[in-house]
Protein backbone atom coordinates (compact mmCIF):
# COMPACT_ATOMS: atom_id res chain seq x y z
CA UNK A 1 0.00 0.00 0.00
CA UNK A 2 1.08 3.72 -0.79
CA UNK A 3 -0.27 5.43 1.45
CA UNK A 4 -2.50 7.19 -1.41
CA UNK A 5 -6.41 7.48 -1.35
CA UNK A 6 -8.86 7.62 -4.34
CA UNK A 7 -9.18 10.94 -6.28
CA UNK A 8 -11.30 13.42 -4.12
CA UNK A 9 -14.41 14.72 -5.60
CA UNK A 10 -14.26 15.18 -9.77
CA UNK A 11 -15.49 18.63 -9.86
CA UNK A 12 -14.85 22.23 -10.40
CA UNK A 13 -11.94 23.56 -12.48
CA UNK A 14 -9.70 21.23 -14.17
CA UNK A 15 -6.94 22.69 -16.12
CA UNK A 16 -4.76 19.80 -18.83
CA UNK A 17 -1.22 21.30 -18.54
CA UNK A 18 0.60 20.60 -21.82
CA UNK A 19 3.07 20.85 -19.74
CA UNK A 20 4.40 23.66 -17.84
CA UNK A 21 5.09 23.69 -13.90
CA UNK A 22 4.97 27.64 -13.37
CA UNK A 23 1.31 26.77 -14.93
CA UNK A 24 0.50 24.28 -12.99
CA UNK A 25 1.55 25.65 -9.28
CA UNK A 26 -0.07 29.57 -10.59
CA UNK A 27 -3.74 26.82 -11.78
CA UNK A 28 -3.63 25.25 -8.02
CA UNK A 29 -2.72 28.89 -6.15
CA UNK A 30 -6.11 30.23 -8.08
CA UNK A 31 -8.31 27.13 -7.21
CA UNK A 32 -8.21 24.62 -9.79
CA UNK A 33 -9.03 21.21 -8.31
CA UNK A 34 -7.86 18.75 -11.03
CA UNK A 35 -4.84 18.79 -13.19
CA UNK A 36 -4.28 16.79 -16.52
CA UNK A 37 -0.65 16.43 -17.68
CA UNK A 38 -0.58 15.35 -21.33
CA UNK A 39 2.52 15.63 -22.93
CA UNK A 40 2.61 14.41 -26.58
CA UNK A 41 6.19 15.65 -27.32
CA UNK A 42 8.52 14.02 -25.40
CA UNK A 43 9.53 10.23 -24.68
CA UNK A 44 7.63 8.44 -21.40
CA UNK A 45 11.41 8.53 -19.52
CA UNK A 46 11.20 12.52 -20.05
CA UNK A 47 8.11 13.09 -18.31
CA UNK A 48 8.40 11.28 -15.39
CA UNK A 49 10.14 13.49 -13.24
CA UNK A 50 7.32 15.77 -14.38
CA UNK A 51 4.81 13.88 -13.80
CA UNK A 52 6.55 13.07 -10.13
CA UNK A 53 6.85 16.76 -9.58
CA UNK A 54 2.77 18.04 -10.88
CA UNK A 55 1.71 14.85 -7.81
CA UNK A 56 3.77 16.16 -5.31
CA UNK A 57 2.02 19.47 -6.11
CA UNK A 58 -1.40 18.17 -5.97
CA UNK A 59 -0.77 16.78 -2.46
CA UNK A 60 -0.32 20.06 -1.67
CA UNK A 61 -3.22 21.57 -2.73
CA UNK A 62 -4.85 18.67 -1.99
CA UNK A 63 -5.75 18.32 -5.63
CA UNK A 64 -6.32 15.45 -8.54
CA UNK A 65 -3.82 14.28 -10.98
CA UNK A 66 -4.42 12.79 -14.07
CA UNK A 67 -2.30 11.58 -16.51
CA UNK A 68 -3.10 11.66 -20.38
CA UNK A 69 -3.02 8.23 -22.19
CA UNK A 70 -0.26 6.65 -20.19
CA UNK A 71 -1.42 4.01 -17.75
CA UNK A 72 2.13 2.96 -16.87
CA UNK A 73 3.21 6.41 -15.48
CA UNK A 74 -0.26 7.26 -14.04
CA UNK A 75 0.90 3.91 -11.92
CA UNK A 76 3.96 4.67 -11.30
CA UNK A 77 3.69 7.82 -9.80
CA UNK A 78 0.56 7.04 -8.16
CA UNK A 79 -1.52 9.68 -9.98
CA UNK A 80 -5.03 9.87 -8.63
CA UNK A 81 -6.11 8.35 -12.38
CA UNK A 82 -5.69 8.34 -16.19
CA UNK A 83 -7.39 9.79 -19.12
CA UNK A 84 -8.18 8.13 -22.33
CA UNK A 85 -9.72 8.78 -25.71
CA UNK A 86 -11.30 6.92 -28.09
CA UNK A 87 -8.43 4.91 -29.80
CA UNK A 88 -6.64 4.67 -26.39
CA UNK A 89 -6.79 1.69 -23.78
CA UNK A 90 -9.99 0.69 -23.46
CA UNK A 91 -10.63 0.90 -19.87
CA UNK A 92 -10.75 -2.57 -18.92
CA UNK A 93 -7.38 -3.12 -20.15
CA UNK A 94 -6.22 -0.15 -19.05
CA UNK A 95 -7.45 -1.65 -15.20
CA UNK A 96 -4.98 -4.23 -15.48
CA UNK A 97 -1.66 -1.83 -15.55
CA UNK A 98 -3.60 0.81 -12.33
CA UNK A 99 -3.79 0.44 -8.79
CA UNK A 100 -7.27 -0.98 -7.98
CA UNK A 101 -8.28 2.98 -6.47
CA UNK A 102 -6.80 4.68 -9.98
CA UNK A 103 -10.01 6.27 -11.43
CA UNK A 104 -10.16 6.34 -14.99
CA UNK A 105 -11.90 9.14 -17.49
CA UNK A 106 -12.56 9.22 -21.21
CA UNK A 107 -13.27 11.27 -23.81
CA UNK A 108 -16.45 11.59 -25.55
CA UNK A 109 -17.84 13.69 -28.74
CA UNK A 110 -20.84 12.44 -29.45
CA UNK A 111 -23.86 10.09 -27.29
CA UNK A 112 -22.82 7.40 -28.91
CA UNK A 113 -19.29 7.69 -27.96
CA UNK A 114 -20.65 8.40 -24.44
CA UNK A 115 -23.04 5.20 -24.46
CA UNK A 116 -19.56 3.13 -25.45
CA UNK A 117 -17.85 4.80 -22.38
CA UNK A 118 -20.13 4.25 -19.84
CA UNK A 119 -20.67 0.46 -21.09
CA UNK A 120 -16.62 -0.06 -20.72
CA UNK A 121 -17.21 1.56 -17.11
CA UNK A 122 -15.47 4.65 -17.02
CA UNK A 123 -16.04 6.36 -13.35
CA UNK A 124 -16.05 9.96 -15.16
CA UNK A 125 -16.48 11.14 -18.75
CA UNK A 126 -15.53 14.26 -20.20
CA UNK A 127 -17.60 15.39 -23.61
CA UNK A 128 -17.02 18.08 -25.85
CA UNK A 129 -16.33 20.50 -27.91
CA UNK A 130 -18.88 22.34 -26.54
CA UNK A 131 -17.68 25.44 -27.86
CA UNK A 132 -15.23 25.74 -30.81
CA UNK A 133 -11.37 25.67 -29.89
CA UNK A 134 -8.12 24.95 -31.93
CA UNK A 135 -7.35 22.72 -29.40
CA UNK A 136 -6.96 18.56 -29.64
CA UNK A 137 -10.72 17.89 -28.30
CA UNK A 138 -12.00 19.09 -31.66
CA UNK A 139 -9.97 17.35 -33.87
CA UNK A 140 -12.62 14.35 -33.87
CA UNK A 141 -16.01 15.84 -33.93
CA UNK A 142 -17.16 18.36 -36.58
CA UNK A 143 -18.88 20.71 -34.89
CA UNK A 144 -19.49 21.74 -31.48
CA UNK A 145 -21.96 20.47 -29.33
CA UNK A 146 -22.96 23.06 -27.63
CA UNK A 147 -24.40 23.40 -23.84
CA UNK A 148 -27.45 21.56 -25.16
CA UNK A 149 -25.83 18.70 -26.25
CA UNK A 150 -23.94 18.32 -22.56
CA UNK A 151 -27.32 18.68 -21.50
CA UNK A 152 -28.38 15.43 -23.66
CA UNK A 153 -25.14 14.61 -22.14
CA UNK A 154 -25.86 14.76 -18.53
CA UNK A 155 -29.25 13.35 -19.01
CA UNK A 156 -26.98 10.03 -20.17
CA UNK A 157 -25.30 9.32 -16.87
CA UNK A 158 -25.01 10.56 -13.19
CA UNK A 159 -21.62 9.98 -13.01
CA UNK A 160 -19.13 13.04 -12.69
CA UNK A 161 -19.72 15.26 -16.10
CA UNK A 162 -16.46 17.04 -17.83
CA UNK A 163 -17.08 19.83 -20.01
CA UNK A 164 -14.38 20.09 -22.70
CA UNK A 165 -13.75 22.63 -25.64
CA UNK A 166 -13.70 26.27 -25.93
CA UNK A 167 -14.80 27.03 -22.58
CA UNK A 168 -14.35 30.59 -20.50
CA UNK A 169 -14.97 32.81 -18.37
CA UNK A 170 -17.36 34.48 -20.62
CA UNK A 171 -19.49 31.06 -21.61
CA UNK A 172 -18.81 29.16 -17.99
CA UNK A 173 -21.65 29.87 -17.00
CA UNK A 174 -24.22 28.19 -19.64
CA UNK A 175 -21.62 25.15 -19.15
CA UNK A 176 -22.18 25.08 -15.37
CA UNK A 177 -26.03 25.33 -15.76
CA UNK A 178 -26.30 22.31 -18.73
CA UNK A 179 -24.78 19.89 -16.41
CA UNK A 180 -21.36 19.88 -15.82
CA UNK A 181 -19.47 18.94 -12.64
CA UNK A 182 -16.21 20.09 -13.34
CA UNK A 183 -15.39 22.09 -16.55
CA UNK A 184 -11.59 21.67 -18.75
CA UNK A 185 -9.81 23.90 -20.08
CA UNK A 186 -5.88 24.52 -21.69
CA UNK A 187 -5.79 27.72 -23.13
CA UNK A 188 -7.64 30.07 -20.67
CA UNK A 189 -5.36 29.29 -18.29
CA UNK A 190 -2.06 27.93 -19.85
CA UNK A 191 -2.42 31.40 -22.04
CA UNK A 192 -3.55 33.57 -20.16
CA UNK A 193 -1.07 36.44 -19.01
CA UNK A 194 -1.46 35.67 -15.41
CA UNK A 195 -2.40 32.18 -15.01
CA UNK A 196 -2.98 32.31 -11.48
CA UNK A 197 -5.63 35.01 -11.87
CA UNK A 198 -7.13 33.33 -15.06
CA UNK A 199 -8.05 30.40 -12.71
CA UNK A 200 -9.04 32.56 -9.87
CA UNK A 201 -11.79 34.27 -11.95
CA UNK A 202 -13.07 30.50 -13.66
CA UNK A 203 -13.29 29.56 -10.71
CA UNK A 204 -15.43 32.35 -9.30
CA UNK A 205 -17.62 32.06 -12.21
CA UNK A 206 -17.91 28.47 -11.75
CA UNK A 207 -19.06 28.67 -7.71
CA UNK A 208 -21.43 31.82 -9.47
CA UNK A 209 -23.17 29.77 -11.69
CA UNK A 210 -23.87 27.25 -8.41
CA UNK A 211 -20.85 24.91 -9.05
CA UNK A 212 -18.63 23.11 -6.25
CA UNK A 213 -14.95 24.02 -6.35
Amino acid sequence: MTGDRPAPAMQGLYVIIDPQVTVAKAALQGGARVLQLRDKLRDKGETLPLARTLKDLCTEYGATLIINDHADLASIVNAHGLHVGQGDLPVVEARKVLHSWQVIGRSNHSREELADSLAQGADHVAFGSIYATSTKVSADTSRPVGPEGLGAARKMTDLPLVAIGGINAENIEAVMKAGADAVCVTAAVGLAEDPEEAARRLVRRIEEAGGRV
